[in-house]
């Protein structure tokens, strides 16, 4: 190249923080004259110009007298693939040159071109060139201007050079198809009028420019991306060498994707993998998610290529397969035991979406292409799928990520992400039918989607066959996998590695040995369904069966080990995953570089040493530090904020840098909220107490603030029912005193003090009376038919209001749950669509089985805190009329709010602020007025820190609620008197002493309240509860309202304490008409 001379001083350098290659060099010619040389290569990563890059050489002229510097730019049209290699990792090999050129134009040094077309899909492309020379700031025209066979040459002679004189040349060169730049097709020839305005475009911008455009991108870029480790340069260095290569290799425009070679080599052809997936877009979705949203949409672009695909193996009628290996959608993989057979890769590609629409809540992408891919890919496994005779659900005939092992049954990585993408398919469509009604009903119609698909698919996954050996107590990775004879490791010489370069297939498939996690990538894939020990297990089975031929393998190993706690093997597993190409640990980098590895790098420090994942929507992190280093900081993109985490020495500092809030759980102790801006530093793996910007992790919901017809829905099924009892029409002011008399002696006080106003006197009854009995449990079955009816011919929306609040509360972290009193609540809730967003909810179903009581007692909100795993003090609840609970009940909850707005007596002209003020005094922290209040996680957040401290209002409120308690004891004590008045008792009225007998123990607060002293005769204790036995405080009505019985009552004819039904074994069952005392 150099025509002989002397070559010295060559240096060479990628700046990865400018983007740029650079040498520099000295050369002297066998004349004894010599030159300085200084080339720059950039290749614009900005997608405005991702069509050209652009070289540039600056030659120093340092002997004197040169007579001439003779430059050439050549553009060589005659392209040929290196030889085919026995090594299978390289690639097909293609024989001769593929590329042929169709015609050339070289008439002017600042535009000549070539226009090639390929062999097989005659892809049409067409490669442009300009050239710029001067000499110390002045142009030089080419000489001559050459055309050789397939080539253009551009000559440049600059004679008699100055000493110290620079020459400057310019190459910028355009590459254009006819795909085209959107790729939506152009037509040959106006290729070259589009490469024409790319070299205008960057000849008018300038290296300079250039050079500023590469450099703020790639700044943004690291901005997120970078992972700065102190401690360990050479692993610092592979660290950003690999994120450098990952950005520079992804497509970005939805129609390319990024190869398993990125575009260093000719290694795998250029083809795409699951390595995409499972890999590649994890580190992009958490860093750029911008990126990962082309990376998806590539697959929703080539969604009708993997319909084809199905259908190309015979027998499969609905559904798409995608290719195990591709540019454009067609399957490209020769070898289908260690290709097509991967079926996997539909389930990697539902994986990926539904971490992508996790992180980025990206909707229109769901209803653009997203949902339709995922139907569809879920329409292949029922169809390729089948079942056994024990009734599960099986895939026979896959090969799983280990391509030691091929064609087997029930590969378990497959089957539990195929589990996993069925159920997933099923909660979106879900989630369509709710939120996206018109354009789910739209794929439907347009897919020919069935709710017995849907029905078949939730099957499939329930009944997905997953291999257990309880012997050993490990997951098989397939059927026959722990059958066979272990590989002979202690005899095989290193050199023997990788074996697929010394042994054939067929004698590497007949052992126990494994290229790359298979298993062991299940166990990270799918964590949530597997126990530490069960990690621990299968991790000690597996991996010395593991030869790590592939790649892919060692970022695996690292992540898992470090999360049982094998953190040297993970360290080491990471330095190998980290130097893989700068060090060429697998002697083929020649062939390009590994993306899946670099990419792995990521994981190994992010989900690896600082144990990042994502569970039920929120982030997880539980940083340690590994003793060879002294610190490292990364950052984590994930709805729409950015954080910070800075591990150093045995603390870790956590920082909002962008967004209104994040979330997460740090060491799986305490969740931290925090703001933009804010931060907060913690001790690795301490626990910790309330480290938070909010002031609250959950809420729980009234099932009537979440759906507003619900107490019209009983309201109106009281109306009919109570119809052909009494002739008077059931009113709103009737209902409203049926609410407030719930609070009573059985769980028909309500009703049977309505009926008494109008003249009509049931008796309880029992459970089971028919519709039609003259009994109050008659009316109440009546009552739930009426009802039950009511919601199928008119089933419940929830309120968008609340609806809105539940997402945002959800994207906030926040566990959201709902309490119904109604037994029909699972169905009504299910009918709402409210099912899907929340975490946990309490029915009237739940009250018998779980021994719940019911006013004044907040079991049902306790009991739903308790399945959210949290505390009443950091639960906010939103109660629609807390009219009949406990004050004390209610101060225990962190925050209370009430929004009658939604009820159905304020929506019939009550006075709101009559209502605020009996809702304030029940110890209510705050009541909705506007029925256009938007609440959002913010607006409560900003309440609850306004608050009374907890314990402040907790103690105040218990001292009003006694004050209370007092003065209606008091004033019912005075009443009683006066009706029973005998000598002598003035004076008692003065003292509550002198009357123990008219007061109670509450047992549940501590409080002591009276009792009305009824007369046995009067209509009032003609029916006496019955017990709902040992510790079930309550029943449940029909309609959903719940009577509590407490403490002890006066029995009939006497002025002495009488035990209730549920205060031990002399509990008179029935109460005492029929009982023994």
């Amino acid at each position: 190249m150099w025509g002989g001379g002397e070559l010295y001083d060559y240096h060479r350098e990628l700046d990865i923080r400018h983007g740029t290659l650079t040498r520099t060099l000295r050369w002297t010619s066998p004349a004894g004259k010599t030159i300085e040389l200084e080339s720059l290569r950039l290749v614009p990563l900005t997608q405005t110009r991702k069509h050209i890059f652009l070289q540039e050489y600056k030659v120093k002229a340092i002997s004197p007298d040169i007579k001439e510097i003779v430059i050439t730019s050549k553009m060589d049209g005659k392209v040929t693939n290196k030889p085919q290699s026995n090594d299978p990792r390289v690639g097909a090999g293609f024989s001769g040159q593929v590329l042929h050129m169709d015609c050339r134009e070289c008439k002017d040094p600042k535009f000549s071109f070539i226009k090639s077309k390929t062999t097989y899909s005659q892809l049409e492309m067409l490669c442009a060139m300009s050239n710029v020379l001067n000499v110390d700031g002045q142009d030089v025209q080419p000489e001559c201007l050459m055309v050789d066979e397939q080539s253009i040459i551009h000559k440049f002679v600059i004679t008699n050079p100055k000493e110290g004189a620079l020459i400057s040349l310019t190459k910028t060169v355009a590459y254009v198809t006819t795909q085209g730049i959107d790729g939506s097709g152009i037509r040959a020839d106006d290729m070259d009028g589009i490469a024409r305005q790319q070299l205008a475009s960057a000849h008018d911008a300038g290296v300079a420019k250039l050079k500023e455009e590469q450099t703020a991108f790639l700044a943004d870029i690291y901005d997120t991306a970078d992972i700065i480790i102190e401690g360990d340069d050479l692993l610092q260095q592979g660290m950003r060498f690999n994120v450098f290569h990952l950005v520079q290799a992804v497509g970005r425009d939805g129609l390319t994707n990024i190869g398993a070679k990125g575009i260093t080599g000719e290694g795998y052809c250029g083809h795409y993998f699951w390595d995409t997936e499972i890999y590649i877009l994890p580190f992009f979705l958490y860093t750029k998610p911008e990126i990962a949203k082309r990376l998806v949409e590539f697959r929703v672009h080539t969604l009708d290529k993997a319909r084809e695909r199905a259908r190309q193996l015979g027998g499969i009628h609905k559904g798409a397969l995608y290719p195990w290996r591709t540019i454009h959608g067609e399957e490209c993989s020769s070898y289908f035991p260690a290709g097509t057979a991967q079926l996997h890769i539909n389930a990697d590609i539902a994986w990926a979406f539904k971490h992508y629409f996790e992180a980025t809540n990206d909707t229109q992408l769901l209803i653009n292409g997203g949902a339709e891919m995922l139907f569809e890919m879920a329409r292949f496994w029922l169809e390729y799928g089948s079942w056994s005779p024990g009734g599960h659900f099986q895939i026979n005939c896959v090969t799983g990520p280990d391509e030691y092992t091929a064609l087997v049954n029930n590969n378990y990585y497959t089957n539990v992400m195929v589990q996993d993408a069925l159920t997933y398919c099923v909660s979106t469509a879900e989630l369509l039918k709710h939120e996206h009604c018109e354009a789910y009903l739209k794929l439907r119609e347009k897919i020919g989607l069935t709710d017995d698909e849907l029905n078949a698919m939730q099957l499939a996954a329930e009944k997905m066959y997953l291999p257990y050996d309880k012997f050993i107590g490990v997951h098989p990775q397939d059927d026959s996998f722990l059958q066979k004879k272990e590989w002979d490791f202690e005899n095989t010489p290193c050199d023997k590695y990788p074996l697929l370069l010394h042994y054939h297939y067929l004698i590497i498939y007949k052992y126990k040995v494994i290229k790359q996690a298979d298993l062991v990538l299940a166990l990270l894939m799918q964590g949530q369904q597997f126990t530490d020990k069960e990690k621990k297990l299968n991790f000690d089975y597996y991996e010395p069966l593991t030869t790590h031929d592939s790649s892919l393998s060692t970022a695996v190993y690292s992540v898992m080990a470090a999360e049982i706690g094998y953190y040297q093997k993970a360290y080491n597993y990471f330095k190998c995953t980290a130097r893989m190409d700068l060090d060429n640990i697998h002697h083929n980098s020649q062939h390009g570089i590994h993306t899946a590895c670099m990419a792995g790098t990521w994981m190994c420090v992010v989900r690896g040493f600082a144990g990042f994942r994502i569970y039920n929507g929120v982030m997880h992190l539980s940083p340690y530090l590994p003793q060879e280093w002294t610190g490292y900081t990364f950052c984590l993109t994930y709805h729409n904020a950015v954080l910070e985490v800075s591990v150093n020495g045995k603390r870790v500092k956590y920082t909002c840098k962008r967004g209104k809030r994040v979330n997460f759980v740090h060491a799986n102790t305490q969740k931290v909220y925090l703001k933009e801006g804010k931060s907060v530093e913690l001790l690795m793996k301490d626990k910790f107490e309330d480290l938070t910007s909010l002031h609250f992790d959950s809420v729980v919901i009234d099932i009537d603030v979440a759906i507003p017809q619900i107490q019209r829905a009983h309201y109106e099924s009281w109306k009919e029912t109570l119809a052909a009892v009494v002739e008077d029409h059931f009113s709103v002011v009737d209902y409203k005193n049926y609410l407030q008399n719930q609070i009573g002696t059985h769980r028909f006080a309500g009703l049977e003090e309505f009926l008494k106003t109008k003249g009509v006197h049931l008796p309880v009854g029992v459970s089971h009376d028919a519709p039609g009995t003259n009994t109050l449990w008659a009316l109440g079955n009546k009552k739930t038919e009426v009802m039950k009816r009511m919601m199928d011919q008119n089933p419940p929306a929830a309120s968008p209001t609340i609806v809105q609040l539940v997402k945002d509360l959800k994207n906030e972290g926040i566990k959201v749950g709902l309490v119904s009193y109604s037994k029909s609540g699972e169905k009504i809730i299910d009918h709402s669509g409210l099912k899907r967003y929340v975490d946990s909810y309490v029915t009237g179903k739940d009250m018998g089985t779980l021994g719940l009581r019911g006013k004044p007692h907040m079991d049902m909100y306790h009991r739903v805190v308790e399945r959210l795993f949290t505390d009443p003090k950091r639960c906010v609840v939103i109660i629609d009329d807390p009219i009949g609970f406990d004050g004390e009940s209610i101060a225990r909850f962190k925050y209370s709010i009430s929004y009658p707005v939604t009820s159905y007596e304020l929506q019939s002209g009550c006075n709101i602020d009559h209502l605020e003020k009996t809702h304030l005094e029940l110890g209510i922290s705050r009541v909705i007025k506007d029925v256009k209040c938007t609440l959002t996680a913010d607006l409560i957040d900003e309440w609850v820190s306004k608050s009374e401290p907890y314990e402040q209002r907790l103690e105040r409120i218990k001292g009003e609620c006694l004050k209370r308690v007092c003065l209606m004891h008091k004033k019912k004590r005075e009443a009683a008197m006066r009706k029973h008045r005998h000598p002598g008792d003035e004076e008692a009225l003065a003292s509550p002493t002198s009357h123990p007998h008219l007061y109670f123990k509450h047992t549940h607060h501590g409080l002591h309240s009276p009792l009305n002293h009824h007369s046995p005769h009067s209509p009032g204790n003609r029916h006496w509860p019955r017990s709902p036995g040992v510790h079930n405080h309550g029943s449940q009505s029909p309609e959903g309202h719940h009577h509590e019985t407490e403490g002890h009552h006066l029995a009939p004819d006497r002025h002495h304490l009488a035990p209730c039904g549920h205060c031990g074994p002399h509990s008179p069952g029935r109460g005492f008409n029929g009982g023994k005392k």
